[in-house]
């Protein structure tokens, strides 16, 4: 990250992580401190080109990474929440909700209550949308969430 001219800012590893968690824009600033090799030098000198710190820079910002899709996802399922709940007939906030739910439980602990959830958004959105691609998709979505929930 540059400061200033021909300066430097080099954190110890690992710490670029807890800095990219604290800040709502880590991703992007992750992306831009990978290009530059995780930590990145002073304008006089290269990205580090030895394998390790090239291997250390990609699984440090798959970290970063990991940990904001979960983050991301909760968030869109609070807009879907409050998208559905202002507009109950927003058959695509419906969609998109059980989508979330679906592929929270899916990444995550496939807790059953979030499979309930999903399923229960996925005949919402039929009711408003019955016919269609993402109909289609809806209802494949049901039978293999029903057929999950049997187990």
């Amino acid at each position: 990250m540059q400061v200033s001219k021909g300066t430097s800012l080099s954190l110890p590893k690992g710490l670029w992580r807890d800095v990219l968690r604290s800040t709502r824009w880590g991703g992007i600033i992750a992306l831009g401190l990978f290009s530059l090799g995780l930590e990145a030098p002073a304008q006089d000198k290269k990205p580090p080109k030895d394998a390790a710190t090239r291997a250390e820079a990609h699984y440090e910002l798959g970290l970063v990474y990991h940990e904001q899709m979960f983050e991301f996802l909760d968030r869109a399922i609070a807009e879907y929440e409050k998208a559905a709940q202002l507009n109950p007939s927003l058959a695509d906030a419906h969609f998109h909700l059980a989508l979330a739910y679906h592929t929270k439980a899916k990444l995550g602990t496939e807790e059953k209550a979030l499979y309930q959830k999903a399923l229960k958004q996925y005949r919402l959105f039929l009711k408003f949308s019955p016919n269609g691609q993402l109909a289609e998709q809806a209802r494949q979505n049901i039978k293999a969430l029903e057929k999950k929930l049997k187990k």
